[in-house]
């Protein structure tokens, strides 16, 4: 959608069924309306070997094995000892209310499974993404090595959290008020599409889609300096606006130029700061990742948004687990 207010969309693939039963070429379409997007025009794979093709599935326990996560793991912290938290880890299997009946398409993947719904984004160069509703949500006791563990943390999707006291505005969040949780993944908390940073080993070295949560918040600390104030009106008139009225942001690259380089893990009164998590300096910076060749960093920006994760560890460096939530699963994917 490209007009003056960006809503967030997620996507109910009623064409994929269409394409499974029928044949032929699939297309989807916004749930609040809006574009219709033909095969191809985002990063969507499962289910198939093209682009934009087929429903998705859970990934096959062996399949999450042979790159790095234990799926029994997931479904152990699914459960918990004292049963799921509100955070828990979430797993989507035979049986879950969101799959239906369906044959993978080869051992990648389980059979009755099929994902039934999809959501949209941005990829990294802010281009439109296609993804299955995630297959799971998980802690760092799911990781069989650390490889694993590294390159998922090193993997960010950027998610922007709703914090203005309004009814929501998006289809089929029926109106319900601002719950103003920083950390809270779901559809109807997000002010707009989710950015994932495909740029870092998406669908190579990273064919699970394994990702680290982030949220993004306009109220960094240099909010309102003239540089700030300056580039919020330049990605308003660029991308349009949010629910909220704040403008939208649609790569990588933006948020990095947006934000500096440390994380906010936690929140209520328990957050701790996390340093030099992403490779961003603020504004002015115009190679905030030091990889455009002939320009030059330009350290110790402003910082117009702040960025959230869920905490990896407590205080005292146990890990976070679905017995001990603290802010959520960091882990998606």
């Amino acid at each position: 959608m490209r007009g003056l207010v960006v809503k967030p969309r997620w996507i109910v693939a009623f064409a994929f069924s269409c394409l499974l039963v029928l044949g032929g070429t699939a297309w989807a379409q916004n749930t609040i309306g809006g574009d219709v997007f033909a095969p191809g025009e985002a990063d969507f794979t499962q289910g198939g070997t093209e682009v934009g093709r087929g429903a998705g599935f859970q990934f096959s326990d062996d399949f999450y094995a042979d790159f790095g996560i234990d799926a029994e793991e997931i479904r152990i912290q699914e459960a918990g000892a004292t049963g799921p938290s509100r955070f828990g880890a979430f797993y989507r299997g035979i049986g879950d209310a969101f799959v239906v009946d369906g044959e993978a398409p080869d051992d990648r993947f389980i059979d009755d499974t099929r994902i039934a719904i999809h959501n949209m984004g941005y990829n990294a160069a802010g281009e439109m993404l296609f993804y299955p509703d995630p297959p799971a949500f998980l802690f760092e006791s799911a990781f069989l090595d650390q490889e694993t563990k590294d390159l998922t943390n090193r993997s960010f999707v950027f998610l922007f959290p709703r914090t203005v006291d309004q009814p929501n505005p998006v289809a089929g969040c029926n109106g319900n008020p601002t719950a103003h949780d920083l950390l809270d993944p779901g559809p109807c908390n997000r002010r707009q599409d989710n950015i994932f940073d495909t740029g870092n080993g998406y669908l190579t070295s990273n064919p699970l889609q394994l990702w680290r949560i982030m949220f993004v918040t306009w109220d960094g600390p240099d909010i309102n300096t003239p540089e700030c104030q300056s580039e919020m009106a330049i990605l308003a008139a660029r991308n349009g606006v949010d629910t909220e009225g704040t403008p939208v942001i649609t790569s990588v690259r933006q948020v990095l130029n947006l934000s500096g380089p440390d994380v906010i893990a936690g929140q209520d009164g328990n957050e701790v700061v996390i340093p030099g998590v992403l490779p961003a300096s603020g504004l002015p910076n115009p190679d905030p990742r030091n990889d455009i060749p002939g320009v030059d960093q330009a350290a110790g920006g402003q910082q117009c948004v702040r960025v959230h994760t869920r905490r990896q560890e407590d205080e005292f460096g146990d890990p976070a687990s679905p017995d001990n939530p603290l802010d959520g699963p960091p882990f998606v994917v």
